[in-house]
């Protein structure tokens, strides 16, 4: 009796000694992709400051200012 007691037991340990492994293998997992959503997230803040900075540089309001001193120019000089 003593003898099925000690295999079952030594049979338990190891079944939940996987599922621990598995439980942390989820865990890391789902730590990198957290780590990915961020650095997504960190990609997507720059390309959204790069396109506010593309439409201010060629806003009509900084455009003008060219133009304007291009029609002064008749290019006889």
């Amino acid at each position: 009796m003593s003898r099925k007691l000690i295999i079952s037991i030594l049979v338990l340990s190891f079944a939940l000694l996987d599922l621990l492994v598995v439980r942390q293998a989820q865990i890391n997992t789902v730590n990198d992709m957290m780590q990915l959503h961020d650095a997504i997230d960190n990609g997507n803040e720059e390309i959204n400051a790069l396109s506010i900075e593309i439409e201010t540089a060629c806003s009509p309001s900084q455009l003008n200012p060219t133009r304007i001193s291009l029609e002064g120019f008749d290019g006889a000089e």
